[in-house]
């Protein structure tokens, strides 16, 4: 280990320049400190020039009123402790020793940011982790965007630097309220995954802080639940007919199937006749976990659409008898859907439609919950539509291919 010099803190009167003692092989300084001469040596000609240097600017120093004092820093080092000082008293920082707690914090932020991944990373931590959870085609197309949005907004960024306000104006980027409360759902799942929760990835440190997600939704205005009118239901029927689709938007109807349900439903086999999951016989259709992809608490994975109605047995055992296909492609469906003034955009009609008409046809919201695959609540602040008249429901549930085909849908 080299040794150091002797440390001069004292009046420097008379400082000699080194030089080369030939009988000692050492390099000599002689320095007068208080009227008291001190002798420095080294073999090292730079070490010893470079002190005499720093004592000879201390000298000088002391001799203009300037206190300066040794230091071990190098000239870059030294440049970035003064112009970090200079930033602190441009602060009005009294306090010297808060330059100590801003590098101390810069250190823990450095080591806590080895461990903080960028959000492109935990868009697809998260992803791949929400893609084992098996759910419903159309919540992953929403986490889809969602994953794409944010990679599109914050990039390269770690995670944890995205502030609150920052944040909130991802979420107010939609201008329409629905569409900003969907996004805040969606990024809320987001947030409590970079929080920890069911994250593997974290090694217990979350990535955010807490409370980073302050977006309060804002009150929207009540509007009338969509449904389709008796008249309406007759005219979408006889246009389905004309396209050979009247069976899917039957199955629908009684149903209450939801869009992407239906779909799953016609992958497993496209037909009445031979499908695994409807039992003519014991009057029973199963929506079983391939269909029924809605996750709850209790990791429910099914529901059955037992004693089927009369009409609705009607109508099946019908399309068995005719071989006919229950499929509709998504585009021939909106094409059908479209003919309908008024309600050519809203894709979910024939689900809010069906739920309401069986709801008030046989006045028990619990069972009708129960077929539809959600809750009471969710059907009264969704699906219902209490303005259809109690007469227009129990008509359609009279509706069989009997009444159908005297009233010209079939």
């Amino acid at each position: 280990m080299a040794r150091t010099f002797k440390s001069i803190t004292g009046n420097i009167t008379k400082l000699n320049a080194p030089y080369f003692a030939e009988k000692r092989k050492l390099w000599v300084m002689m320095v007068k400190e208080n009227d008291r001469w001190l002798a420095i040596n080294s073999r090292d000609e730079a070490k010893i020039r470079a002190y005499h240097e720093q004592l000879e600017s201390q000298r000088t120093a002391a001799n203009l009123g300037v206190k300066v004092q040794a230091t071990s820093l190098d000239g870059n080092w030294l440049k970035a402790a003064e112009f970090s000082a200079g930033m602190l008293q441009q602060a009005n920082v009294e306090d010297p020793y808060q330059m100590m707690t801003a590098v101390e914090s810069h250190l823990k932020w450095k080591r806590e940011a080895e461990f903080i991944p960028t959000v492109i990373e935990a868009c697809d931590y998260f992803f791949t982790k929400q893609s084992k959870r098996q759910l419903s085609q159309h919540t992953m197309l929403d986490y889809t965007r969602l994953i794409r949005q944010l990679k599109a907004r914050f990039g390269d960024r770690l995670v944890s630097t995205i502030s609150p306000k920052e944040f909130i104006d991802f979420i107010e980027e939609p201008p329409h309220p629905v569409s900003q409360r969907a996004r805040f759902i969606y990024l809320k799942s987001f947030i409590s995954f970079c929080s920890g929760k069911m994250n593997p990835h974290c090694q217990g440190s979350a990535w955010v802080k807490p409370g980073v997600l302050q977006w309060e939704a804002p009150r929207t205005d009540f509007h009338e639940i969509k449904v389709y009118g008796y008249d309406q239901i007759i005219q979408l029927l006889k246009v389905a007919n004309e396209h050979e689709r009247l069976p899917h938007f039957i199955f629908r109807l009684f149903g209450m199937l939801r869009y992407f349900e239906m779909i799953r439903f016609t992958e497993v086999h496209r037909k009445v006749r031979g499908h695994p999951l409807i039992n003519l016989d014991g009057k029973r259709i199963v929506f079983g976990p391939e269909i029924f992809k809605k996750r709850s608490r209790n990791e429910h994975r099914g529901r059955f659409y037992a004693n089927v109605h009369s009409t609705f047995m009607a109508w099946l055992r019908y399309f068995d008898e005719n071989d006919r296909s229950i499929w509709c492609s998504v585009n021939l469906e909106r094409k059908i859907r479209r003919k309908i003034d008024g309600l050519e955009a809203d894709r979910n009609l024939l689900r809010h439609t069906a739920i309401t008409y069986h709801c008030i046809a046989f006045k028990n919201p619990l069972q009708t919950a129960f077929i539809a695959g959600n809750s009471v609540s969710v059907i009264q602040n969704h699906y219902l539509n209490m303005n259809v008249p109690e007469a227009d429901a129990l008509k359609l549930y009279e509706l069989t291919p009997e009444k159908a085909r005297e009233i010209g849908v079939l």
